[in-house]
């Protein structure tokens, strides 16, 4: 009986898991309510707001995407998904709302799977779609939204 042996090799990887930390809010800014529904929709790209259509009136007022950055692995690929396809903004103190909708993320297309830097790292922006209803009644409205990562 004869025999021969060989040594095997084996690797694996373990991924840290991935954590997000928001940078900035979703903003709309100040509005003067109009007559007639208006929406506006705000670029993830630069936080510029553009109305859609309506006479409401953007008066400004501090306008910016929200923004997120995910850490993670380096070289990592992840994909960022908005949990809900519209939220409700709340009047505080009152039980008017206006609706947000349409979200979309920066980098080209909106796509939303990113890879992770060298240093293990991306960045997202986010904006969306505001619907002013006619004659909203003036106050600050909040609303949330959940951010789903998924990563392999």
């Amino acid at each position: 009986m004869q025999a021969t042996s060989s040594r095997g090799q084996t690797q694996t990887i373990i991924s840290q898991g991935v954590n997000i930390s928001e940078n900035a809010e979703l903003r709309y800014g100040d509005f003067s309510a109009g007559t007639t529904q208006s929406r506006f929709r705000l670029n993830p790209e630069n936080g510029t707001i553009v109305q859609l259509n309506g006479n409401a009136v953007s008066l400004g007022g501090t306008q910016t995407a929200a923004s997120f950055t995910v850490f993670g692995t380096p070289l990592q690929t992840v994909r960022l998904t908005v949990s809900q396809n519209q939220i409700d903004l709340t009047r505080v103190n009152g039980t008017e709302t206006m609706r947000v909708d349409q979200f979309r993320f920066d980098g080209g297309n909106g796509t939303r799977n990113r890879t992770l830097s060298a240093s293990g790292s991306v960045e997202y922006k986010l904006g969306g779609r505001l619907t002013i209803n006619p004659n909203q009644v003036g106050g600050a409205y909040v609303g949330s939204f959940n951010i789903t990562i998924d990563y392999q």
